[in-house]
């Protein structure tokens, strides 16, 4: 969301018109949601925060690629 507004908060704000809500959300990026295949919607969603935000999505997508690459531990 960061990229597609440009970094600006009030046009994300009023394209979905969140009004005084729009503090609770943030369009920066380091949150993936988790879905299932054969479950419908997201199951859960692992966020990470404190680095910039296309190094906390990296964080995000070298654990889960670990986590889901075989072991060869049976």
């Amino acid at each position: 969301m960061h990229c597609k507004f440009g970094g600006d908060e009030v046009a994300f704000r009023e394209k979905y018109g969140l009004g005084n809500s729009a503090g609770d959300y943030a369009i920066h990026g380091g949150g993936v949601p988790i879905r299932v295949s054969g479950v419908e919607g997201v199951v859960a969603v692992v966020v990470v925060s404190g680095l910039k935000q296309d190094e906390d999505h990296g964080v995000i997508v070298e654990v889960v690629t670990e986590f889901l690459r075989p072991s060869g531990h049976d």
